[in-house]
């Protein structure tokens, strides 16, 4: 298992204003950088201070295999979302379900700066995927 962070180190930083919400989104192109099974994909920064509220992925392109992965962090590695599928057909959502998962209820509090992560179940080697996290900013 690796962690990857190819994905982030081209993600601007986003400007945040407290009191208003905003979005972050990173396109994930598997076809330029492959993973692996296991491997731990850091695929959006949020901001210290952030009040995420949910996060969503968008199939872009699908994998064209059996390909899934959780949404999560480095302390939750599903707490968005338990399974989600890279596979499914091109533009097909899919975002944390209040009641199923851990965070989508009431969302959650980044005191510090942190990533949003897929942990892969299978190997991605052609697939495209959109995240995106909707937060508004906690005065420090």
């Amino acid at each position: 298992m690796a962690t990857v962070t190819t994905f982030i180190a081209r993600q601007s930083e986003f400007q945040t204003v407290l009191g208003r919400m905003h979005y972050a989104y990173n396109t994930l192109d598997f076809s330029v950088t492959n993973v692996a099974s296991a491997d731990v994909v850091q695929a959006l920064k949020i901001p210290a201070n952030a009040f995420v509220t949910n996060v969503f992925v968008v199939v872009r392109t699908a994998e064209g295999a059996t390909c899934t992965a959780t949404v999560g962090d480095g302390d939750t590695a599903n707490g968005w979302d338990a399974a989600t599928d890279f596979n499914a057909t091109a533009n097909t959502e899919t975002a944390g379900l209040a009641g199923t998962d851990t965070f989508a209820t009431a969302g959650k509090f980044y005191a510090a700066a942190d990533t949003i992560d897929f942990t892969m179940n299978n190997a991605a080697a052609t697939g495209k995927v959109t995240i995106g996290a909707i937060y508004f900013m906690v005065d420090a």
